[in-house]
């Protein structure tokens, strides 16, 4: 890592340098950026794209290369890093957020449906991180800034990954996106979803407000497994219970990729089915209507532990509003849990 003048500047800026390895060869460029920098706060793949238009990013000392080129081993790059906007000051509020695992290293949480992640734009009080200061005053080390590895929508609940260093966010984010971790979700979706079935769609973002995405034939290849669990009693007539294990990790993707399948996620107020919808029962779509948000569960994680290497395997209780709608606590998918790579019925 080095740093030098930006152009027409004296003020130094950080450039960080890689040089690609193996495990970037099947990589798009804007992913192995992301597989380097991970210690990055805030970074994104919409970051890194505007890295590349504005230049800021050379391969082999030439610039200019599209986010879904491929690297060749040996491929030398260099990310200009912006200067740095000021970080604002959030507060620590003392809010509740069970946690389900902790050690020197690592917080698990099971994040409340109805809260944000991260503080953003007027949203600056009452979100996960302002809640994560105040837990962080009790960690050994009170100067450790708390670092969220991956984050869930506002009304989607469950398991969060949280590091307490960024040398450990790190190696947090660069487990957590390969094939050695796995994140199982629980949704309760509209219709008649197959037992298995391997939805394989690209996505890519087709609004920005509010943020949306949708099949794009040259987007972002993304892979979901599913699982049907139960459709039947105490599931309201035309709901059905499914198990969703993702195989990449892209914004919304399992309510987008549920959507484009035709079993929309249940109260879901972005991507809704207006067909769906008119299948349902007058009971059952009274008690869709009633939520609050969708009907989706972070419910279990499972990975290598960033620092120890021994499997760490957290799951989130099944929370009051999907019990609502028949799904169990302590269900009989528990046995099932884990990676589904069924390509039964294929979704592309």
């Amino acid at each position: 890592m080095r740093r030098r003048d930006e152009p027409h500047s004296t003020e130094p800026v950080l450039a960080r340098e890689f040089v690609a390895d193996r495990g970037d060869e099947r990589l798009r460029l804007d992913q192995a950026v992301m597989r380097h920098l991970a210690d990055e706060p805030g970074l994104s793949r919409t970051r890194v794209q505007r890295w590349l238009d504005a230049g800021l990013i050379s391969v082999n000392g030439i610039e200019g290369r599209r986010a879904s080129s491929s690297l060749r081993l040996g491929d030398a790059v260099v990310v200009t890093l912006p200067k740095p906007r000021i970080r604002k000051v959030h507060a620590a509020e003392a809010l509740n957020v069970p946690i389900l695992f902790e050690d020197e290293w690592l917080v698990v949480v099971n994040k409340p449906a109805g809260m944000v992640s991260h503080p953003t734009g007027r949203l600056q009080s009452g979100t996960l991180f302002n809640a994560l200061l105040h837990q962080a005053r009790a960690w050994d080390d009170t100067t450790s800034r708390p670092g969220l590895v991956h984050r869930l929508d506002r009304d989607t609940s469950g398991v969060l990954l949280v590091a307490k260093s960024r040398a450990v966010h790190a190696r947090a984010a660069r487990i957590l996106a390969t094939e050695h971790a796995t994140k199982t979700y629980l949704a309760v979706v509209l219709g008649r979803p197959p037992e298995d079935a391997t939805i394989t769609y690209p996505l890519g973002k087709i609004s920005e407000k509010p943020p949306r995405v949708g099949v794009v034939e040259d987007g972002w290849p993304s892979v979901t497994w599913v699982q049907r669990l139960r459709s039947t009693w105490p599931m309201p007539d035309g709901l059905a219970l499914l198990q969703c294990t993702l195989g990449s990790g892209r914004l919304h993707q399992i309510r987008a990729h549920l959507h484009a399948a035709g079993w929309p996620v249940a109260g879901d107020p972005i991507y809704r089915s207006a067909k769906a919808d008119a299948k349902l029962p007058e009971m059952t779509r009274a008690q869709v209507d009633a939520l609050d948000g969708q009907a989706l569960h972070a419910w279990r994680l499972t990975m290598p532990h960033p620092m120890t290497g021994e499997m760490l395997d957290v799951t989130a209780p099944v929370p009051p509003r999907l019990q609502a709608l028949g799904v169990s606590p302590g269900g009989s998918w528990d046995a099932s849990a884990g990676r589904v790579r069924s390509a039964a019925t294929p979704h592309a």
